[in-house]
């Protein structure tokens, strides 16, 4: 039996902060701002997003990788800056949200691939960047808190992904391990940064999915990644926009397998501990 870990936004759920949209968690943030922005309304909604994200990225490329994923504390330092008068309180934000219709979901066959690889005695853990305070209060909604014996947070462990040392916090829970996730410089050189195996989900319905090149999607998933270092690189290349820091080599962002949603998940874990 294996440690099996899973990131979350993007491969198991849809989280309440819809970037870039006029709902959710963001939204209200960017409503709550834009008039202290000033100027046109639409253009002010907008500049406020913008400031979060360079907020973000102005910690990572500072080195301040935990604190770069601590929103509630980006969000109070933007809203300092717009002299808002007010307190945004992200984590009572996301708890509010995802009591919301629609608001949050489970991608396809994610209840389906947990019951089957618990079902066949593995440990299930999360390994994100989302801080706890903001993924569980998800996971619960979706009723599938109750998977994962631990959740293994940059506010519990006092480090984020692609550093090995975010995955090593989750190793007395069990081996061999494999890690599951969506982003190639934190899911796949994160884990293999500390000797674990890594499996690349692209599926249909997350924001960036490309279609594996022809003849690829009919190998087995374990087979895909020899035949698309071509595909990989270019997928590298898209993730590094929004996850360049720290950075990453190439040849440690090739998966042990590339599967194509949540459904190939189980048999790919059983056939990488062969």
């Amino acid at each position: 039996m294996a440690l099996v870990s899973f990131d979350l936004d993007g491969v198991l759920q849809r989280n309440p902060f819809h970037a870039g949209r006029p709902d959710g968690v963001f939204g209200h943030i960017q409503r709550e701002l834009a008039p202290h922005v000033g100027g046109d309304p639409e253009e002010a909604f907008r500049e406020v997003l913008r400031q979060i994200l360079a907020e973000h990225r102005a910690r990572m490329q500072a080195g301040r990788y935990v604190e770069a994923y601590d929103w509630d504390d980006v969000v109070r330092r933007v809203a300092e800056g717009l002299g808002y008068p007010g307190r945004l309180d992200v984590p009572a934000l996301v708890r509010q949200y995802v009591q919301v219709p629609g608001m949050v979901w489970l991608y396809p066959g994610a209840r389906e691939c947990l019951q089957a690889l618990t079902d066949r005695g593995h440990t299930l853990v999360t390994v994100t960047n989302g801080y706890q305070v903001y993924q569980e209060p998800i996971l619960v909604q979706l009723g599938i808190r109750d998977y994962f014996a631990a959740m293994v947070t940059p506010d519990a462990v006092g480090t984020t992904k692609p550093l090995p040392e975010i995955f090593r916090a989750a190793e007395p829970l069990g081996s061999p391990r494999i890690h599951v996730g969506d982003t190639l410089p934190h899911d796949v050189a994160g884990p293999r940064r500390a000797g674990w195996m890594a499996v690349y989900i692209v599926q249909p319905g997350v924001s960036g999915y490309e279609a594996l090149p022809d003849g690829v999607r009919d190998l087995p998933p374990w087979r895909r990644p020899g035949a698309a270092t071509a595909w990989l690189r270019q997928r590298l290349e898209r993730d590094r926009v929004l996850h360049g820091h720290p950075p990453v080599a190439f040849e440690e962002c090739i998966p042990d397998a590339i599967v194509t949603g949540l459904h190939e998940v189980p048999e790919t874990v059983t056939q990488l501990l062969r």
